[in-house]
């Protein structure tokens, strides 16, 4: 077979490329579309209710009427019609979001285009969210945005609305001003929060230190989202060592737009101004032996109960490190007649100890692991570990291992193909690039190229919910094929910092488990990220 030519590969990426960006394009442009056309549905109706007096029986015909007409377009139901004329009430006529939608002129009326990407960015079912949670003008407008920023899912919408994010975004007490530049300072403040609500918890108000930061451990994904954008989690009891003495910081995180590490500080008490020089300390030791040069200052945020702001500004200042003092609420405040039926704090213990122990089963005691890795230890031939990689080494692995996997991967992930727009798959290696097992097949039969191959990716995509009439929902998923000197590998990529969750010598294919388990991994990713977005038909913010 003759050996394609490297040339061709990069034309096929970049038009490989050129037909993503337009895919992706197209979607947007059809949720632009949609909303546009129910605008002008909502807008219409909002007009004759005026002029002609429109009341719910003509909203009724209207509905019956156009499913007659269209009886395969989704969503024109009664209530999304009054849905359609609540966002053309909403959004338009508002003063403040006259950046996100533009007046233009026809022939006999006004009507609205949507000439700038905010509102087209979410779908409709957000904007059922917005409408029915939240008030018209500066609310409404910082839920969009955020929603934008940060790809919120429905319920993350309603959950972030729910806990009045906009009341508290931006209001940790800092000295950020004094000890961050601008515009860093003002980023940096807007970054935390004043409380942060910790109502995913369990827990009662005298629960202790260590208690709180296991909780919260054990809940990092909801404890990372209430934080925010950016936040990745590195460690808790993080150890620090200074002349031969050993310090464990509680929480450390670090922040990808901001470009620092921060550390959290929890106290189950009221502030006292020694816990600022505790705090400036742990800062201090994160500058000098753990951050980076291209890293900015470490952020220190103490959470407590019940900030008082005088006495912090007070011990703040002089100090040159940035830090920012916060309280925390495990519940939202709640009218008396529903107090009496929440669980007591012997009951919220009790769980807590319940969530402990089933983290800790979860985790094989350490001497039944060391036994078990010894015993495969002295079964492994020395010569066998130091096998290197070779092309024909290459081969076998592709075709007793990836080949199986890969068409088990496109058989598995092939069940989401009816339920979305746009479905697609295919391998990048460099400049190469295969979009079919058979053109695999041809990229791994060279073996010039899969000498100079260090690793390869098979990236599965999916586009728009289409029984949901959801076109801008969009999951990208990669799984890394990793080639070193004595040794391949697994690894998702933007998970678990790209870390091999799956390592093999070059004398050991995979096996049919483990192939189910790179499979069930990449299905379990999917439905994870994709979960959030399924809210029941009879929830009040389900799409019509």
């Amino acid at each position: 077979m003759a050996t394609i030519k490297e040339g061709y590969f990069s034309i096929l990426k970049s038009l490989k490329i050129k037909i993503r960006n337009a895919r992706i394009q197209t979607v947007i442009a059809v949720n632009t579309a949609l909303l546009d056309l129910y605008w002008e549905i909502g807008n219409t109706i909002l007009q004759q209710q005026k002029l002609e007096g429109w009341g719910t029986k003509v909203v009724e015909k209207l509905a019956k009427d156009l499913k007659i007409e269209f009886p395969d377009f989704k969503g024109l139901s009664v209530r999304n019609l009054h849905n359609m004329k609540s966002f053309a009430e909403a959004w338009p006529k508002n003063p403040i979001l006259q950046p996100v939608v533009a007046k233009l002129q026809g022939n006999d009326n006004h009507s609205f285009k949507f000439v700038q990407p905010l509102v087209a960015k979410i779908p409709w079912a957000h904007h059922i969210v917005l409408l029915n949670k939240t008030k018209a003008g500066e609310e409404r407008l910082f839920y969009l945005k955020k929603t934008v920023e940060n790809g919120w899912s429905k319920s993350v919408l309603a959950m972030q609305i729910e806990s009045q994010l906009h009341l508290r975004q931006g209001n940790a007490i800092t000295n950020f001003e004094s000890t961050l530049p601008n515009p860093y300072s003002d980023l940096a403040k807007e970054t935390f929060k004043n409380p942060y609500v910790f109502d995913f918890l369990n827990i009662g108000d005298n629960v202790q230190e260590r208690d709180l930061e296991r909780a919260l451990v054990l809940h990092i994904k909801k404890f990372t989202l209430e934080l925010g954008r950016g936040f990745a989690y590195v460690g808790n009891q993080y150890n620090l060592t200074v002349e031969d003495d050993e310090y464990f910081l509680d929480l450390l995180f670090y922040n990808y737009q901001l470009h620092c590490f921060v550390v959290f500080e929890l106290k189950v008490k009221e502030f006292k101004p020694e816990f600022a020089g505790k705090l400036n300390f742990y800062i201090n030791i994160i500058n000098e032996k753990i951050k980076g040069e291209s890293d900015l200052p470490t952020i220190g945020v103490l959470l407590c109960k019940t900030p008082k702001e005088t006495v912090i500004k007070y011990s703040l200042q002089n100090i040159n490190a940035p830090m920012g003092i916060a309280g925390y609420e495990f519940t939202k405040a709640l009218p008396k007649q529903l107090k009496g039926g929440m669980p007591t704090i012997e009951e919220l213990e009790q769980e807590l100890e319940k969530e402990l122990e089933e983290f800790n089963e979860q985790v094989d005691p350490v001497a039944e692991r060391l036994k078990a890795i010894k015993g495969m230890l002295k079964n492994i031939n020395h010569e066998e570990i130091q096998i290197p990689v070779t092309y024909p080494i290459l081969k076998k692995i592709y075709l007793e291992s990836l080949k199986p996997l890969f068409k088990e991967l496109i058989e598995q992930l092939g069940v989401f193909e009816e339920d979305f727009y746009i479905t697609s798959y295919g391998w990048d290696a460099y400049a190469y690039n295969a979009n079919d097992i058979a053109a695999l097949d041809i990229l791994w039969n060279d073996e010039k190229s899969m000498n100079d191959m260090r690793e390869m990716e098979f990236f599965y995509d999916l586009w728009g919910f289409r029984k949901a009439e959801v076109e801008c929902y969009n999951e990208h998923l990669v799984l890394k094929f990793i080639i070193q000197d004595n040794w391949y590998g697994f690894t998702l990529v933007d998970y678990n910092n790209q870390q091999p969750f799956l390592k093999k010598l070059y004398h050991q294919p995979l096996d049919k488990k483990e192939i189910q388990i790179i499979v069930d991994i990449m299905m379990t990713k999917i439905m994870d990220r994709m979960e959030p977005y399924l809210i029941p038909v009879n929830s009040s913010t389900s799409s019509p």
